[in-house]
């Protein structure tokens, strides 16, 4: 385990630490309380609301600590026993092979990280093609589809930067909610003409950096940074940038290329 990654476990450890001792603190108080003005006149309403709030910031710090914090370590660890050779998303492979797919022609790949996407929503135009159940077939004689796609819940993806564009990649199959409308000639925006089958999960991987209208960062938790996307025709990401890239040290250069796409998306 090289030092970032030690550090990075360290950190989690002392958090989940943290959160068990804020637990268990919070559930002592609630208990105490209850034990003590129980039947009796001080036992007010208020006190009882204030009670309950302390507990559930108690289950808060719990599911925290077993529900996020347990697992990151275990999965660490796992990968530690076979040595440096990291598995799963947390590999720097895995996520260039998985961008690799969406990059245009003539453009490299300059950045890539692995992130959280909380919620995200794009829609794509398409000529000259055909809807099948689960891709665009090409058609001359075809209509215009817009194909729009979100998710509303969160999910683990790659995310990276060219010279000219923002491509995004699933971590894992993923299941998405579709809209198709297909009276969508007038629509003013760029129409791809589809010249070759494409698949639905392959919609909405790919965007020009000069598309992006407004991207926001804030901190979030654990030293993430919660990121806002917003495009000109108004698909959007809400994305959590990690601190590092896993535990098993299969991203080393993660920190690195996190600045190098904020720095990018700022501009």
């Amino acid at each position: 385990m090289d030092e970032v990654s030690r550090k990075a476990r360290n950190r989690v450890i002392r958090l989940f630490v943290l959160c068990l001792a804020i637990a268990f603190v919070c559930g002592g108080v609630s208990v105490y309380i209850v034990i003590t003005f129980r039947g009796t006149e001080q036992a007010t309403e208020r006190l009882l609301t204030i009670c309950k709030i302390i507990a559930l910031v108690g289950v808060f710090f719990l599911v925290m600590a077993f529900g996020h914090l347990l697992p990151a370590l275990i999965s660490g660890k796992n990968k530690n026993k076979g040595g440096n050779a990291a598995t799963g998303m947390f590999s720097e492979a895995a996520m260039r092979q998985a961008l690799d797919r969406y990059i245009p022609d003539g453009e490299v790949l300059l950045a890539g990280i692995h992130a959280v996407a909380k919620e995200s929503k794009v829609t794509c135009v398409f000529g000259e093609c055909i809807l099948t159940d689960a891709s665009l077939i090409p058609d001359k004689n075809g209509e215009t589809i817009a194909v729009s796609k979100g998710k509303y819940s969160t999910y683990d993806i790659y995310l990276g930067i060219t010279q000219n564009y923002m491509v995004v990649a699933d971590c894992e199959r993923y299941r998405y909610y579709y809209q198709f409308d297909n009276k969508a000639g007038n629509r003013e925006t760029d129409i791809q003409i589809v010249t070759e089958d494409i698949l639905l999960t392959d919609v909405g991987k790919c965007f020009r950096l000069a598309d992006i209208q407004n991207c926001s960062f804030k901190k979030g938790m654990m030293g993430s940074v919660n990121c806002t996307i917003t495009m000109k025709n108004g698909d959007y990401f809400k994305l959590i940038l990690p601190e590092s890239g896993g535990l098993g040290g299969g991203m080393p250069r993660h920190a690195e290329y996190r600045e190098a796409i904020m720095a990018r998306l700022s501009v």
